[in-house]
């Protein structure tokens, strides 16, 4: 299958989990389910890539802070 698609999933810098689809909307119904810091000690990073080469990205610290770029 191709896809356009890919989340990628990093507890603590290290690759946790990715997927990927070719479907915008289960792309973004998966990306907005990224809100917490999960299994991570430290921190969790979440990375949607789309299409065009635009990335978007999430960090959850364990601490409560969150950035999103």
């Amino acid at each position: 299958m191709e896809y356009n698609y890919a989340i990628t999933i990093s507890y603590d810098g290290e690759l946790y989990a990715d997927f990927k689809t070719a479907d915008m909307l289960e792309a973004v119904d998966v990306w907005n389910k990224c809100v917490d810091h999960g299994f991570a000690k430290e921190y969790a990073t979440y990375n949607l890539s789309d299409p065009i080469g635009k990335m978007y990205t999430k960090t959850f610290y364990a601490n409560g802070e969150v950035s999103v770029k």
